[in-house]
């Protein structure tokens, strides 16, 4: 592949997003319908003068899987920088796998930018976007919350949602990654905080998606001191119900709270994708420990998306009805 038709999501994953350095070490993650990315990926790694180059294919055959295979996890501690991209994810099963091979990476040497539900277009548009801005803006927006310690959260639909989080800090996830244990989803453009898990109060109306799920109508959730109490909503309610079954009664409390800054990011009904549009916002349940939180009482982290929300932070105006205050 030459420089001059080397896709710009390529350039952007292994210079813009990892950095990849002379000398480092880079493992290429992916399952079968990626494998041309994998190769587009290790074919402009090459050009760095890596000291080892990895690639790891999950195969068919494998899926759904519960856990990573021992000797990737292992691989996860011994290189520099860490690339997955998954085309497809059975997420009730699979999503405490990835939420472990995090625990993983945030322990050791490398970086990581992992995606899920990655195809041509997410590759062509969310992951080509102009990262330099994105990073500006979102860490001009995380600098604004410095210091904050209260959100609440209005929709039309009826969300009614104060928490506050006393003593966290604001994260920014530009899709620059830098630096020993850091992770970061791609495509990126957010803002995140771990609210207090015991400071959730009032009512929340997802309206988007929940993790592999479209929502064909909007899911209600009643937080009392930072637990969901009460869910109703068709598809979704049995959804967060089984997970909340499976995973445990730690899955109901407030996990996280994170503000979506990609420009060129869609609501397409990838919970991955659609936490980083512009003008939406999405509020998380379950583990949070990998975000500065303290549950670690449960295996899994479920988004919900929430569109055209008003959200003041401190009492003060940051988005109405979808759009960001100046």
């Amino acid at each position: 592949m030459d420089t001059n038709t080397t896709p710009q999501w390529v350039t952007n994953i292994v210079h813009t997003c990892m950095a990849l350095q002379r000398g480092e070490k880079l493992l290429v993650v992916v399952d079968e319908p990626l494998s041309d990315a994998r190769d587009a990926l290790l074919t402009e790694a090459i050009k760095t003068g890596p000291a080892e180059l990895w690639s790891y294919t999950f195969p068919n055959a494998s899926r759904p899987f519960r856990e990573y295979p021992a000797s990737l996890l292992t691989l996860f501690t011994q290189v520099d920088a860490v690339v997955l991209l998954l085309a497809s994810m059975d997420t009730p099963k699979e999503l405490p796998a990835w939420t472990a091979g995090k625990v993983v990476v945030l322990s050791s040497r490398a970086r990581a930018g992992w995606g899920a539900f990655i195809d041509q277009s997410v590759l062509d548009c969310e992951m080509s976007a102009d990262y330099e801005q994105i990073a500006a803006f979102t860490l001009s927006l995380a600098e604004r919350l410095r210091g904050s310690s209260s959100a609440h959260v209005t929709t039309t639909l009826g969300t009614d949602l104060h928490m506050s989080f006393v003593g966290r800090e604001w994260r920014a996830e530009t899709g620059k990654l830098r630096g020993r244990g850091v992770y970061g989803n791609l495509p990126a453009g957010e803002i995140y905080i771990a609210p207090n898990e015991d400071s959730a109060e009032g009512v929340l109306v997802i309206d988007k998606c929940l993790p592999g799920l479209l929502l064909s109508e909007p899911v209600k959730l009643v937080f009392e001191k930072g637990r969901v109490k009460q869910i109703e909503g068709g598809e979704g309610a049995r959804y967060l119900e089984n997970a909340i079954t499976q995973h445990g009664d730690a899955t109901r409390i407030i996990a996280e709270l994170g503000i979506g800054t990609n420009t060129k990011a869609r609501l397409q009904g990838n919970i991955l994708t659609d936490e980083k549009v512009l003008g939406t916002i999405h509020i998380a349940i379950g583990r949070n420990d990998f975000i500065g939180g303290t549950n670690i009482a449960t295996t899994t982290h479920i988004d919900g998306i929430v569109s055209q929300p008003t959200l003041k932070i401190d009492g003060k105006m940051l988005i109405h009805n979808g759009e960001h205050s100046r």
